[in-house]
C-alpha cells in the first residue's frame, strides 16, 4: 500500500526524502471507510510487526547467539570472529551493529501506523462497536512493540499520537518504567476493547491469520508484570545506574506486587480464558494438517508467508540443514543453531545418555525427553538421496580446518520449523509469539518468586503449574508415556532459588527458538547471567569434550579451540556483563535524532546509559 510505504520511509530517518514534496492520490480516509477496510490495515500492522525481526536474521541470527544458549554457523565468524559476531559474546548488540537499526525502525513503523489508524478512526463512518474491536487489536499490538522496544533499549522514544510534522517524527528517549506503564494501559485497553476469542473466530477467520482476542492481552499482560518483577528483583545489578524506577502509576511499589499482578493474570488466563494445550506436544509442530494452525494452544503468531522467497520469513531456512530431507540444497547449513552446552545442559536435567565412542564419552548424546527429538536434530540427519549426515554429538572428531565437517559435526539444529512443503522456500511453518504453555510457566515463575519456601503455598502451587506442562510432554509420545520429564517434587530443589533457576530451564526446554532465550536470560540481572549462564558455559569450554591432539602444527584442546578461539572465555565479572543487558541504542538514531542529548555522541553524556557497550 503506498500509503503505508510512504510514512514507512518517514520514520526511517530518510532526510532527503523528507525534504521532497509527498504526492499521492491515495485518500487516507479509504483507510477506515469500511469494516473491510479496517480488517485490511490491522492486518498489514500484523504483518509489519512480524517483519520486525522475528522471522528473519534480527532475532534469528543475533539476538538468540546473545542469548548464551544458541550458536551461529558461519565458520569464518567462528573461527575469526568479527564485531558483529563478538557483541554477542558479550550478550548484547553493539551499537553500529549492522542489523540494529533495521528491528529498530521496523518496530517503530509498528508504532506510527497503529497511531495513524488510531487517529483515522475517530472520523470512521464504521459501527461505533465494531471500531472499538479494532481499537482495542490496535492498543494489543502497539503495546507489544513497545514491549520488545523496552527490552532491547531500556529508555526509547515514546509516541502515542502519529506524528503530523517533521518536528514531531523524532523525540528524546523516555525513563524505561514510564514505557513500560504505557504498555501496561495499552494492554487494559486492548483487553476491554478487543473481539472474544468466538468473536474472533466469527470476523476474522481465526487465529490462523495472527489475529488475537482479548484473552491475549491478559497473558501477554501477565508476562510483562513478570519482566516488571524481574528487573524490580534484581535492581543493583540491572541496567539501569543511579535511578529509582517509579511503576506507582500501574500500582506496582515493588517487585512482589508485580509478581502478584503477573499471577493473578496468568490464572485468569489459565482458569477463564479460551484457550487449551494441545494434548501432544508433537502437534505443536507437526505442520502437516489444516487443524495444525488452528490449535487453541495458540494466543499470538506470526503467521508463514506463501509467498516463496520472502527472506523475512525464512524460519525454516534459518534452522535446518543444507538439503534436509531431500530439499533443494540452499547452502544454508542452520545459520542459528542450539548451542551444544545447552544441547548438554537440557540432557543432563532429563535423564540424559552419554556416548560410548572413542570421541564423544563426556558427551551427552540423547535424553528421553520427547520433546528433545520434536525441537532438534541431532547424531545425524537424513539429507539428499536419504544420505546419512552426522551432527553434533556424533562420534567423530571435528576438524577447524574442514569448514564442512565443522557446519555439520559442530552443532545440533533446529527441527521444528521443517515442513513437509519446504523446498528452498520459506517454509509454511508460524512462530508462536506467545502459546498457552508458556502462560502455565508465567504462573509458575510468578509463585516461585512469591513463596517464603518450595513447600509452602506458593511453591507447591508453582510446581504444579509446571508439572502440568511435564505431563504433557511425557505422553507425547506413541505407546507409554515416556521417563522424562518426570514429574518435579519439592525434594528436587533446595531452595527458593533454585526452584526459579528450575522454571528458567524449562521456559528453555519447552520453548527453544520460539524468541524467549534472549529476553529471559536478560532480565534476570547481571549477576544471575554471570552465575548461571557464563561461569559454567567456560567450565564446558575448557572441558576436554574431545582429545586435545595436533593438526598441520596447530594444537587443538577441546571445545573453545573449535569457535571461540585458544583463550576464550565469557565475561564473569557481573559489572561487565552488566554492560550487555540492553542493546546500544542504533547509532543511526544518534544521527538522525535531533532531539537526543545535545552529547548524544558521548557514550558517557548521551541518552545512553554508561554501563552499556557502545561502539
Amino acid at each position: 500500500m503506498k500509503y503505508i510505504f510512504v510514512f514507512v520511509i518517514f520514520l526511517a530517518g530518510c532526510t532527503d526524502f523528507l525534504d521532497e514534496k509527498v504526492t499521492t492520490s491515495y485518500d487516507g480516509s479509504v483507510m477506515v471507510s469500511s469494516p473491510e477496510a479496517l480488517e485490511a490495515n490491522v492486518l498489514g500492522i500484523h504483518r509489519q510487526l512480524a517483519s520486525s525481526g522475528f522471522k528473519s536474521g534480527t532475532f534469528c541470527e543475533w539476538l538468540a547467539p546473545a542469548s548464551g544458549l544458541a550458536h551461529w554457523s558461519n565458520t569464518s565468524a567462528l573461527t575469526n570472529p568479527l564485531e558483529r559476531w563478538t557483541c554477542c559474546l558479550k550478550f548484547t548488540r553493539f551499537s553500529q551493529h549492522p542489523e540494529a537499526y533495521d528491528s529498530f525502525t521496523s518496530f517503530y513503523r509498528s508504532i506510527y501506523l497503529c497511531n495513524s489508524l488510531l487517529e483515522a478512526m475517530k472520523s470512521s463512518p464504521v459501527d461505533e462497536d465494531y471500531k472499538k474491536e479494532i481499537e482495542g487489536e490496535v492498543y494489543f499490538l502497539r503495546a507489544m512493540a513497545y514491549f520488545y522496544l523496552v527490552r532491547l533499549y531500556g529508555d526509547v522514544s515514546l509516541h502515542t499520537e502519529a506524528p503530523t510534522s517533521l518536528s514531531e517524527v523524532y523525540s528524546a528517549r523516555e525513563n524505561f518504567w514510564v514505557v513500560y506503564c504505557r504498555i501496561i494501559k495499552d494492554l487494559y485497553a486492548a483487553e476491554t476493547l478487543m473481539r472474544s476469542y468466538d468473536r474472533m473466530i466469527e470476523v476474522a477467520g481465526g487465529n490462523a491469520s495472527g489475529r488475537v482476542c482479548d484473552y491475549a492481552a491478559v497473558a501477554c499482560r501477565s508476562l510483562v508484570y513478570l519482566t516488571i518483577g524481574t528487573l524490580l528483583a534484581h535492581p543493583d545489578d540491572n541496567f539501569w545506574v543511579n535511578r529509582t524506577p517509579d511503576f506507582s502509576e500501574i500500582g506496582i511499589a515493588d517487585a512482589e506486587d508485580a509478581f502478584q499482578k503477573a499471577l493473578a493474570d496468568a490464572e485468569d488466563v489459565i482458569l477463564h480464558g479460551p484457550f487449551e494445550l494441545c494434548p501432544d506436544y508433537r502437534q505443536l509442530f507437526r505442520w502437516t494438517n489444516a487443524e495444525d494452525w488452528q490449535l487453541k494452544e495458540r494466543i499470538w503468531v506470526m503467521p508463514r508467508s506463501p509467498e516463496a522467497g520472502d527472506g523475512n520469513s525464512g524460519l525454516t531456512m534459518w534452522a535446518l540443514p543444507n538439503r534436509y530431507m531431500g530439499t533443494s540444497n540452499v547452502d544454508n547449513f542452520g545459520r542459528c543453531r542450539p548451542d551444544r552446552w545447552f544441547f548438554q545442559r537440557w540432557c543432563e536435567d532429563y535423564g540424559g545418555q552419554k556416548g560410548t565412542g572413542t570421541y564423544n564419552k563426556n558427551v551427552y548424546v540423547d535424553c528421553p525427553d520427547p520433546r528433545l527429538s520434536v525441537n532438534l536434530i541431532y547424531n545425524s540427519y537424513p539429507g539428499q538421496n536419504n544420505t546419512p549426515y552426522n551432527c553434533y554429538p556424533a562420534n567423530n572428531r571435528i576438524f577447524p580446518g574442514n569448514e564442512t565437517l565443522m557446519k555439520h559435526y559442530g552443532l545440533p539444529y533446529y527441527k521444528k520449523y521443517y515442513d513437509p512443503t519446504y523446498d528452498n522456500s520459506v517454509g509454511n511453518a508460524d512462530l508462536y509469539v506467545m502459546r498457552f504453555a508458556e502462560v502455565y510457566l508465567i504462573a509458575a515463575e510468578a509463585c516461585a518468586n512469591l513463596c517464603s519456601s518450595v513447600s509452602d503455598l506458593y511453591g507447591t502451587k508453582a510446581i504444579d503449574y509446571v508439572n502440568v506442562i511435564l505431563d504433557r510432554a511425557r505422553k507425547s509420545v506413541d505407546g507409554e508415556p515416556a521417563a522424562e520429564p518426570r514429574a518435579w517434587t519439592t525434594s528436587r530443589f533446595d531452595s527458593k532459588e533454585d526452584l526459579i533457576n528450575g522454571i528458567f530451564w524449562e521456559r528453555c526446554y519447552e520453548m527453544p527458538f520460539e524468541h524467549h532465550e534472549y529476553f529471559d536470560t536478560h532480565r534476570m540481572g547481571a549477576r544471575w547471567l554471570a552465575e548461571n549462564i557464563a561461569k559454567p558455559k567456560n567450565v564446558f569450554l575448557y572441558l576436554d569434550e574431545q582429545e586435545d591432539y595436533t593438526n598441520n602444527g596447530i594444537d587443538y584442546n577441546g571445545y573453545r579451540t573449535l569457535y571461540y578461539g585458544q583463550n576464550f572465555r565469557y565475561d564473569e565479572d557481573w559489572t561487565l556483563v552488566r554492560k550487555g543487558l540492553i542493546s546500544a541504542y542504533p547509532y543511526d538514531e544518534l544521527i538522525y535524532n535531533t532531539c537526543l542529548d545535545v552529547n548524544k555522541s558521548d557514550p558517557n553524556l548521551g541518552q545512553n546509559p554508561t554501563e552499556v557497550y557502545w561502539r
